[in-house]
């Protein structure tokens, strides 16, 4: 699989793995992951407000990297499986925690 980024008004917010660009770009439109973006808050404010453009590339070297390693970080911590890997995403950005 491919990683691609989700830009958010041209910000790198979240990075994700998925077979190509019409599929990630797909993806990035469904509810599950448009309803995460607003769940999800940075400096108690949603990270995307539902108005945003949203826009889907493929993911550079440093974003490949971090993805890599906050991956290798969920493996080894057991918050995820091998079988969950594909739907595993990582943010680019610093996000407030979640209760």
């Amino acid at each position: 699989m491919k990683l691609f980024v989700i830009e958010i008004e041209g910000e790198p917010i979240v990075v994700f793995p998925e077979d190509d660009l019409s599929l990630a770009q797909e993806e990035a439109a469904t509810g599950n992951v448009t309803e995460a973006l607003q769940e999800f808050q940075r400096d108690g404010k949603p990270v995307w407000n539902g108005e945003g453009k949203l826009a889907v590339r493929e993911a550079d070297a440093d974003e490949t990297a971090l993805y890599n390693a906050g991956l290798a970080e969920a493996l080894e911590d057991g918050d995820i499986t091998e079988d969950e890997t594909d739907e595993f995403a990582v943010f680019l950005i610093e996000t407030d925690d979640m209760d």
